[in-house]
């Protein structure tokens, strides 16, 4: 272990036995380049580290979604910043600053991480929450201690976990590029256990490479530029922006995306476009990276991609993706020049508060001091670059050493200039996940075909249904689930409540791009995640003619959205409101709520379906606004016993009304309803409803699958417990 000389930092030169024991690359060696072996495994240790990071913020989320509200349980997530700084502490250097110790941290954090999916019991979402929190933490510690603590060998295992921490978001990005914006590792427990077994099986050979070497925890001569608070946090924002709008191909297409027929650029197959400018950033930008002009570029496209909707405010988005990307290998070696326990302490506080910033921009509503981050996540965007832009333009044109003829600091001023670009084994790994990117996308874009299940019959299935972000009562991802029961149900328009996942703290899930591909459907997105509201979407086996998104008026609460949109069934123009009103708490916005949707439902002129989330009972004043003045006339007025999803209807025939028990994949139960475009302006509407399911014709019977008639409520059994309840299946026919 070093002496006492070599943990000290002076302004002058660096004590003799200090110089004696320096990194060749400080003695004036060429610098050395990481071996392929070292560069992979590297890489598939900084996917995992990735993966863990970025689903902590799920999970944070997870247990105030159900009470609406702080519980005290987000503050386990303080444990990371209080332990990652103790890397810094000496008693840690000396029982962990080696190639074994490191090993431990790593295997700890990759068994609480990666095993807590496969080996907790189902309902255990608490236990994983903590076991995964507690593992990011081990991993980050053991990725500080290596990052920091290595100087051996000309930097190069320095150099290659640099490498490996970007080239782990690219691992990333492929992968979700096949599987639909999901992260398999936390959704199979197959690819969870595969993931803990790459992991430990990487951490084996990283320990074998590194065999015998010794940790120094003296830094090289000192460096002009940031200094350790600013290079901290410059790095802390660079991953969260990186992660948080460019973590997945599509998330950029539903920040910019807009109603139908002009939706801007799809995220299926234009996603490309995100990982090929990321990419090129990584690769052929760090040359620009202390620019002044090139950080006016980044910061421009940004405000482009938040203010302005389309191809303009995509195009926006990409310049800031490259921007990005051009300062990742800088800002993260700049940030091992520091104090390992102080820059990561600011390192991990930076991201955290990010992360809850960003839930208090949309959760304004159920958290303490939500008005004063109402709608802010501009502010953090440009924050985030104003400090990007103060460690890069203004302190970081100074790559010299304090003494410029003192060769120990020209060689390292040598070798911060290389390390500004990565390994060239790194830039042609990255070259091939770009291709298994793209390849991923055009498979998938290539597979996508709504028009093969294009329905033109006037007799169609219409659903509403509240889908908890994805997220089923277990904490699990619920999308397989979801689309299982949407086909199964029969849906052929359906409306899908709390769908905006396309945000980091819910995982940055394209819930429509997977559900439509699924299951082959049009689909349209609704607002987009820089409106901040919960989402509503979308799916419809008809095409969509035209759509228009709505904010409906929210002066005190959440943001309430609405989809109008206009589709193609048996030949005619029917419309269709898709709509999510604010909670029943907030009396004002609902009722400012009711009367816009009560207008627009008004104006049209064409048959129209509402299916909503109303919260309120039937009967109640927000009800009666929109059935009374908007025109609308509810599926079943018999049913009393609802209070928050309804179907509404004009000038169209009813032909059945279900309702399917949730089965524990959300709290709300489907509504489905059975609709015929009229043929003339004199066809009737049914009046009379039956239980008997044989005065109708087969085609118009609802599916066995969810069993008979079953009178009151039905409190699920296990889990996917789907069946029919509060007396339905229902039938109308003419009297």
């Amino acid at each position: 272990m070093a002496d006492r000389g070599e943990f000290r930092q002076r302004r002058g030169k660096a004590p003799a036995r200090a110089a004696e024991s320096a990194p060749a690359a400080a003695k004036g060696e060429e610098v050395v380049e990481p071996s392929l072996i070292s560069i992979l495994v590297e890489s598939v240790l900084g996917f995992l580290l990735w993966s863990s990071m970025w689903q902590i913020a799920p999970c944070l989320w997870l247990i105030p979604l159900d009470a609406m509200g702080v519980t005290g349980w987000e503050g386990v997530v303080v444990f990371w910043i209080i332990l990652s700084p103790t890397v810094g502490a000496r008693f840690m250097q000396r029982s962990f600053g080696s190639p074994v110790g490191v090993f431990l941290l790593r295997c700890v954090g990759l068994l609480f991480s990666f095993g807590a999916y496969p080996f907790v019991p189902t309902q255990g979402k608490i236990i994983r929450y903590l076991l995964l929190v507690v593992g990011t933490t081990f991993l980050f510690m053991a990725w500080s201690l290596q990052l920091w603590g290595y100087k051996g060998r000309g930097g190069s295992a320095r150099w290659a976990s640099v490498n490996g921490t970007i080239m782990g978001l690219f691992v990333t990005l492929a992968l979700r590029s096949w599987f639909r914006s999901l992260n398999p590792v936390f959704v199979s427990e197959q690819w969870g256990i595969g993931a803990l077994v790459l992991g430990l099986v990487a951490s084996v050979i990283r320990l074998v490479c590194l065999w015998g070497q010794s940790y120094q925890w003296q830094r090289p001569a000192q460096i002009v530029g940031p200094g350790c608070f600013i290079s901290s946090v410059a790095c802390g924002a660079l991953i969260f922006l990186s992660g948080s709008l460019f973590g997945d191909p599509s998330v950029l297409s539903r920040w910019v995306g807009s109603g139908h027929p002009d939706v801007g650029p799809a995220p299926n197959p234009c996603g490309i476009s995100v990982v090929l400018c990321l990419a090129f950033g990584v690769v052929g930008l760090p040359c620009l990276a202390n620019y002044f002009i090139w950080w006016l570029l980044g910061t421009a496209g940004a405000a482009t991609m938040y203010f302005v909707d389309g191809n303009v405010g995509y195009a926006g988005g990409l310049v800031f993706a490259m921007y990005l990307g051009s300062l990742m290998p800088q800002l993260i070696y700049r940030a091992t020049q520091h104090a390992v326990g102080r820059s990561m302490m600011i390192f991990s506080t930076t991201f955290i508060l990010n992360l809850v910033l960003c839930v208090w921009c949309t959760a304004y509503n159920f958290v303490p001091g939500g008005e004063a981050t109402r709608e802010r996540t501009h502010i953090l965007i440009l924050a985030g670059a104003i400090v990007l832009g103060f460690a890069t333009c203004v302190y970081g044109n100074s790559i010299s050493g304090d003494k410029k003829d003192d060769d120990e600091s020209e060689s390292t001023r040598k070798e911060l200039l290389r390390k500004r670009h990565l390994a060239p084994k790194a830039m042609a790994i990255i070259g091939l996940l770009v291709i298994a990117s793209v390849s991923g996308i055009a498979v998938r874009h290539a597979a996508y075909n709504p028009q093969a299940n294009e329905k033109t019959s006037p007799e169609f299935t219409a659903a509403i249904w509240t889908v908890h972000f994805g997220i089923d009562n277990n904490g699990l991802n619920s999308f397989s689930h979801m689309a299982n029961l949407i086909n199964n149900s029969g849906a052929d328009v359906i409306g899908v409540l709390e769908t905006d996942a396309a945000k980091p703290f819910l995982g940055n899930h394209d819930m429509a791009m997977y559900l439509s591909e699924v299951l082959n459907m049009y689909t349209d997105y609704g607002p987009g995640p820089r409106h901040h509201t919960w989402g509503c979407l979308l799916l419809s086996k008809y095409p969509i003619i035209k759509s228009q998104h709505l904010l409906l008026p929210s002066p005190h609460g959440e943001i309430a959205p609405a989809i109008h949109a206009t589709l193609l069934i048996g030949g005619k123009h029917v419309d269709v409101m898709v709509v999510h009103m604010g909670v029943d708490t907030d009396d004002l916005d609902r009722k400012l709520q009711a009367r816009t949707l009560a207008e627009v439902m008004r104006a049209t002129v064409n048959p129209t379906f509402f299916l909503g989330y109303i919260t309120c009972q039937p009967g109640g004043r927000d009800y009666m606004q929109l059935t009374r003045d908007g025109n609308m006339t509810d599926i079943d007025a018999s049913e009393k016993e609802r209070w928050c999803e309804y179907i509404l209807y004009r000038d169209l025939i009813r032909q059945g009304f279900a309702r399917i028990t949730h089965g524990s994949l959300t709290d709300t139960e489907m509504q489905v309803g059975k609709f015929k475009v009229k043929t003339s302006p004199d066809e009737k509407d049914n009046s009379e409803m039956v239980y008997d399911s044989s005065r109708v014709p087969a085609h118009l019977r609802f599916p066995e699958r969810f069993g008979e008639r079953r009178i009151g409520h039905h409190y699920a059994r296990y889990f996917l417990d789907h069946v029919f309840h509060m007396n339905t299946p229902r039938y109308f026919v003419q009297p």
